[in-house]
């Protein structure tokens, strides 16, 4: 019976690994050479608008962007199951790299950040810096955004939202964008490990109602199978059924989409608790995404309280 239940263990594993793998879309002008991990991976064309990265291994990876003449951009973009589409702007010419005084000039190097999007529905229309692209993937991603106030507009069968993104030096600015309830939540990735759980929240919260609660998203997929994988594999480490939700996204003539989540959590800090012990299990691309409170008689009976990773 132990070696039956390590097997099925194996098979599980495999297919989570599997899944862990994923695409990057590194939405571009034509002619860049791409670089993976300093290793080349071909050139942006303009039949892809730009160049499709394919079956990456989940972490964190490096990309970099060059053509003679112009400055590079480099970024790291972290791979896990879901899609990831990464908006890169034009490279600029190169400035001369010493002054007429005889001082460096480093071009590129002012303080910049990231601006991440995950929206429900997952495909709709972004403005950003005056330019209209279509988000196309579960993630889109504009690295090395200049550090400030950011306006975007978001559109979706004809709902539009707006909002205002601060965006901080080596910190990446997380927007959920919800379309059925009219709302953005903006959140950041500043770790608050030494903040005591009575303190006040400190995330940035717009449109929000004053309740909020944290869940963690696991997956997105289009395989139901891959779904039940994942979640026998949460089971196992402690995250109950009751604590997992499996949301169903249908769009006419399209296969469904399942996101997996885990939840509900109070507070933030338990939140990044329990998704670095998802992370630990090997399934390494989590979301923590904020929510409107459930009401008593919809949360589950039992407390939220994962295994800790010694079990």
């Amino acid at each position: 019976m132990g070696r039956v239940h390590l097997a099925i263990w194996v098979v599980l594993l495999s297919i989570a690994a599997s899944a862990a793998a994923g695409d990057v879309w590194i939405n571009c002008a034509p002619g860049y050479d791409i670089f993976l991990d300093g290793e080349h991976a071909g050139v942006s064309e303009r039949a892809e608008f730009g160049k499709n990265l394919r079956g990456i291994t989940s972490g964190d990876h490096t990309v970099r962007l060059e053509e003679e003449g112009l400055t590079l951009a480099e970024f790291s973009v972290d791979v896990g199951g879901s899609e990831i589409q990464v908006v890169v702007g034009a490279l600029a010419p190169k400035l001369p790299e010493v002054s007429p005084g005889g001082s460096e000039i480093r071009p590129g190097e002012k303080p910049v950040g990231t601006i991440t999007i995950t929206s429900d529905p997952s495909e709709c229309n972004v403005k950003y810096a005056g330019e209209h692209i279509p988000k196309i993937k579960p993630i889109m991603t504009f690295p090395m955004v200049p550090v400030g106030g950011h306006t975007l507009w978001f559109e979706s069968s004809g709902t539009v939202l707006k909002e205002t993104v601060p965006v901080q030096e080596a910190q990446s600015a997380k927007v959920m964008v919800d379309f059925h309830n009219r709302r953005i939540v903006i959140t950041d990735d500043t770790e608050d490990v030494d903040v005591d759980e009575s303190e006040a929240e400190t995330e940035t919260t717009r449109g929000a109602p004053e309740c909020i609660e944290y869940w963690i998203e696991v997956l997105r997929s289009q395989d139901r199978e891959v779904v039940d994988a994942y979640q026998k594999i949460l089971e196992d480490l402690g995250f109950y059924r009751e604590h997992q939700k499996v949301i169903t996204i249908e769009d006419d003539g399209a296969a469904p989409v399942y996101k997996l989540r885990v939840g509900p959590i109070e507070r933030k800090k338990k939140a990044k608790w329990a998704a670095g012990l998802i992370k630990n299990a090997g399934l390494s691309n989590v979301w923590i995404l904020p929510d409107e409170c459930q009401p008593p008689s919809e949360r589950p009976k039992r407390e939220f309280r994962p295994m800790t990773a010694g079990g």
